[in-house]
């Protein structure tokens, strides 16, 4: 996971925002979009943003960071409600693989498994699905993710906690038929 050497921020006054951040937020952009053109565009939007925001250049060197996360965050939200895709897990790509170690039954039933959990996902909503993908996609820690969420670290605990159990509940009445 990419982490932020915050005292060098801090100390970089003579280096741009974009200089301190581009390489973190660009890093973040590109998992989300996995496309380096889209993510260099998004990144573009992001540090436009920041040029109209004066009061940024006021903040400690954390907090420009929380705050240029929080507009990547808007902005790939932005991005995929305008093209209408889903960013989920990889499911989609599991879903397409094939292992040639299980016989056909055991590959069917994997294949049903992942059905149910992509159905299950879907049920979600969409911050419970983002809350998974920084979890699980992006491997960040709950410190981070309250970050990028701009939500206390207790909070983010306790919906990660309840997403998992929504998700139990949601894949287990799947899988019973219900």
């Amino acid at each position: 996971m990419q982490q932020v050497n915050m005292e060098n921020a801090q100390n970089g006054e003579d280096s741009t925002l974009y200089d301190r951040f581009a390489a973190i937020i660009f890093h973040y952009l590109f998992q989300k979009v996995s496309n380096k053109q889209d993510a260099e565009d998004l990144l573009l939007e992001v540090f436009l943003a920041a040029l109209q925001d004066k009061s940024l250049s006021n903040l400690p060197a954390e907090q420009q960071l929380a705050w240029l996360r929080r507009v990547a965050r808007n902005k790939v939200i932005d991005r995929y409600r305008h093209v209408a895709l889903l960013n989920l897990l990889p499911i989609e790509q599991a879903l397409e693989m094939e292992d040639t170690a299980l016989t056909p039954e055991q590959y069917t039933e994997q294949q049903e498994r992942y059905e149910r959990l992509h159905q299950s996902i879907a049920q979600l909503t969409s911050l419970q699905r983002e809350l998974i993908g920084l979890r699980y996609q992006s491997g960040l820690r709950f410190s981070e993710i309250a970050t990028v969420l701009d939500k206390p670290e207790g909070t983010v605990r306790q919906l990660f906690v309840r997403t998992l159990r929504q998700l139990r509940t949601t894949y287990e009445q799947l899988e019973r038929g219900e």
